[in-house]
């Protein structure tokens, strides 16, 4: 039987089990697979021999075949259940500082990683904004931003301020400031020359 899309094999020590599940669900899904046996089936056949052998030391007693997809899950969900927030995921996200080269939106998007370990709470939209603010380095955005109101700015206001005085400052036109958020993803050019370190996650 052939399937639409493609699943990647899951290897525990090398990658995420939270996205494989995501993509995993996602195939799943486009397939209209729901018979459960056929379901555990796809999943155990995308595992590597030591994640299979993993899987299967965390369901002894019983066998990983007589398991039934939820039960499968569930094992999964509950190994790799992320720890608890600590001062070392908080340390990173406000350690964090926009790397060199890396445009506005990535680097937003980044620090959404990184606040995923911190259970902020309803704290989170504030602190994502004020860490991409002072986590900006030297330069026309962090000027522009600074003269804001930080009681009214929110995070998706801070990136199109930013990314608007960094293409005025370099004196161009609508033309390419409508090609800047048609290509947020990249880079812009003027942007790549902040010393900063990068204040990635372990």
């Amino acid at each position: 039987m052939s399937y639409l899309g493609n699943l990647p094999v899951f290897d525990h020590k090398t990658s995420e089990w939270s996205i494989f599940y995501g993509k995993l669900t996602q195939f799943l899904r486009i397939n209209n697979v729901t018979k459960e046996e056929i379901k555990s089936g796809i999943l155990l056949t995308h595992l590597t021999d030591e994640t299979y052998r993993l899987v299967r030391n965390l369901a002894y007693p019983n066998t990983v075949e007589s398991l039934t997809y939820n039960e499968l899950v569930q094992i999964l969900n509950s190994h790799f259940k992320p720890k608890q927030c600590s001062f070392v995921d908080k340390a990173y996200f406000f350690g964090a500082t926009r790397s060199p080269g890396e445009s506005l939106g990535d680097w937003a998007a980044r620090l959404r990683g990184l606040a995923s370990y911190c259970e902020f709470g309803d704290a989170l939209e504030t602190n994502l904004r004020d860490r991409f603010v002072l986590g900006l380095g030297s330069g026309p955005e962090r000027d522009k931003l600074f003269e804001q109101n930080p009681t009214t700015l929110t995070l998706t206001k801070a990136i199109e301020i930013g990314g608007t005085s960094c293409l005025r400052k370099r004196g161009k036109g609508d033309a390419e400031y409508e090609r800047f958020w048609a290509h947020q993803g990249s880079a812009c050019v003027s942007c790549k020359n902040s010393p900063v370190r990068s204040g990635k996650r372990r």
